[in-house]
């Protein structure tokens, strides 16, 4: 039991630490609200668990085929490639950290975390492969708690830290932070165009 415990951590780890889109605009959000930036935490973690949940009552078997996933991959590509520039776009004078004036409702940012795991294939191709694995395992039910657990400390700890000592980021630092991420979003948009299409 408890190593199915154990299971479940490293493999919620191993999910949640790997900076992709997710984590990435985390770090962002953090920079300007603790709480904003785990609501994208959490949404991303919904459609975890939702996937999750699906597939093991083999619910989501139709998914994996190659029409659905060229369709995810399109709506992911845009969705990113716009999260990506909304990060570009921002003036300097808005990124002053010290500025607590965070206009997005939190619902928001939610649906924006939901809606990042969402459109992305290869969440789905991932949980596919991983809910074999945790029901073949001799606790699957602890397993998927040490999963949940470990995925709820990383969001709550990213968010934490970054919020915690983001004064030591002025203004311009963001503004790179920003481009860099922007970047890196738009790297992740257009890797899943080739993989999906081409590679």
């Amino acid at each position: 039991m408890f190593n199915s415990l154990l299971n479940g951590l490293i493999l919620g780890f191993g999910v949640s630490v790997p900076f992709g889109p997710v984590n990435i605009l985390i770090l962002t959000y953090a920079l300007r609200s603790f709480k904003n930036s785990l609501a994208v935490g959490f949404g991303a973690f919904s459609v975890d668990m939702l996937y999750l949940f699906l597939l093991q009552f083999g619910l989501l078997g139709f998914l994996n085929n190659d029409i659905f996933k060229y369709i995810l991959a399109i709506f992911g590509f845009c969705f990113l490639s716009y999260m990506a520039f909304l990060m570009v776009r921002k003036k300097s004078e808005a990124l002053d950290v010290q500025n607590q004036d965070f206009k997005e409702s939190l619902l928001k940012s939610y649906i924006k975390g939901c809606f990042l795991n969402g459109t992305n294939p290869f969440v789905i191709g991932f949980w596919l492969s991983t809910a074999g694995v945790i029901v073949a395992d001799g606790h699957p039910y602890i397993m998927t708690v040490g999963l949940v657990i470990s995925i709820i400390a990383w969001v709550f700890a990213l968010s934490f830290f970054v919020a915690r000592y983001k004064h030591f980021f002025g203004a311009k630092v963001i503004k790179i932070v920003n481009i860099v991420s922007a970047l890196i979003i738009e790297y992740f948009a257009l890797s899943l165009l080739y993989k999906t299409f081409i590679g």
